[in-house]
């Protein structure tokens, strides 16, 4: 007869079955709570539990948008170039549109490509998605921005 293997996944989602939250899962578990809500995920499950490394939240209407695009790549240098090609080709075309909340969901998957592949070492492709973020935030060339001056608060 053969035994099943205890694994912390098959551990993480029976406590999850049993009513346990996903961070009191991790403590347990001495793991990450991204790492228990991933093998939750993989089970069909869905935790009431986001951060960086999962995507259990909510959806918006843009999130399959993005989706079909392939997602977020940082494999090597030549992958993250073309994640933020494809970032780049619809942050244009919302532009053209103006569509500010698609404009913006652009600059937060280029953040979070850069912070994921930052935390996985790969310097050099995060630093193409934080250049691209970094230029889609910068103001129009044509705006002059003025900050207030302490004068003009009195």
């Amino acid at each position: 007869m053969k035994k099943d293997r205890v694994t912390k996944k098959s551990l993480a989602v029976d406590m999850y079955a049993k009513g346990m939250n996903v961070v009191a899962i991790a403590e347990l578990l001495h793991t990450d709570p991204s790492y228990v809500a991933n093998a939750l995920i993989e089970r069909g499950f869905t935790p009431a539990y986001v951060d960086l490394y999962t995507s259990t939240g909510p959806q918006n209407e843009y999130a399959a948008m993005f989706k079909g695009l392939g997602g977020l790549r940082f494999k090597n240098v030549e992958a993250a170039r073309g994640s933020v090609g494809r970032i780049e080709a619809l942050f244009q075309r919302f532009k053209a549109t103006q569509d500010r909340r698609g404009m913006h969901q652009c600059q937060l998957l280029a953040l979070v490509g850069k912070n994921r592949a930052e935390g996985m070492g790969k310097l050099s492709e995060a630093r193409l998605f934080g250049d691209w973020l970094r230029n889609a935030l910068a103001p129009p060339a044509t705006t002059q921005l003025e900050l207030p001056t302490k004068k003009d608060a009195a």
